[in-house]
């Protein structure tokens, strides 16, 4: 009977470390968020895409807002017929395409915005460009990168592209850039982009691994080229670029406007 004892003792024991690792493993992985939002260029870089994000701070889209102050650009302002002495730092009609997530949630908020008296514009730091930039967020989701972050992390990279477009991840880099560039309300009129030679320009991540990021250099762990195989929905249709004017001062998505319908904590693209 004792040995029967023993037996069952055992066996408890084995279910309770079986359990116990079970829970701990689930409570590693973090919880999905149940809405998207913007989150910034600075939580892509932290422990996982630092070379990307040393090489995207120093790209023209790292530097985008910067264009919008007064005496910056000043030839391409006069060009296409905008004052180039102007300050457009805080003009709606510029925000969307120079900014990360404009009018969205968790996305930029421009200078001097107050709320209730105080003041809630987004902190801009010249040396960690951030949402005041056309960060990773505007060319990789359509409504900020807070859910697919969390499913990057608890797969460990290790996603099929289709999974992850249901939490606003796309994949569509050949129609992405007419998000701002093909728009309609671009003042540039005529800007045609070469997809390849912008790649090169934004991503020339290589030269920024070091031994202290090494680990994070997604290309040759061999899943972004299995992935490059896949088809994402994203990618065979392109999807829809954002349809906006600017009433009262505001930024307004007009009815239908917006790339995605959000429903039951999931993504469609239209």
């Amino acid at each position: 009977m004792a040995n029967v004892f023993k037996s069952f003792g055992y066996l408890f024991l084995t279910l309770c470390l079986f359990l116990g690792y079970s829970d701990t493993a689930d409570a590693a992985k973090k919880k999905v968020p149940k809405r998207p939002k913007f989150v910034g260029a600075t939580k892509c870089d932290g422990s996982c895409h630092d070379p990307y994000y040393q090489a995207w701070k120093n790209s023209p889209h790292g530097k985008a807002f910067d264009l919008l102050k007064a005496g910056n650009a000043a030839d391409a302002k006069k060009r296409d017929g905008l004052d180039p002495e102007k300050d457009y730092t805080a003009d709606p009609a510029c925000l969307f395409c120079h900014t990360t997530g404009y009018r969205q949630r968790g996305g930029f908020i421009p200078p001097g915005t107050k709320f209730k008296g105080r003041d809630v514009s987004t902190r801009i730091d010249p040396t960690e460009p951030n949402l005041e930039q056309v960060g990773c967020e505007m060319c990789h989701s359509v409504a900020g990168g807070s859910q697919f972050r969390v499913v990057m992390k608890n797969t460990k990279g290790d996603f099929k592209k289709a999974e992850t477009e249901k939490y606003g991840l796309r994949w569509d880099y050949k129609n992405v850039c007419n998000r701002c560039h093909g728009h309609k309300q671009n003042p540039h009129k005529g800007e045609k982009v070469d997809l390849e030679a912008a790649l090169a320009n934004v991503h020339p991540f290589a030269k920024f691994i070091t031994e202290d990021n090494a680990d994070q250099n997604i290309v040759k762990d061999g899943k972004v080229k299995d992935r490059a195989k896949e088809k994402g929905p994203s990618e065979e249709k392109g999807i829809v670029i954002e349809n906006w004017k600017i009433h009262k001062g505001k930024l307004r998505f007009l009815k239908g406007g917006r790339a995605f319908n959000y429903k039951k904590g999931k993504i469609y693209y239209k």
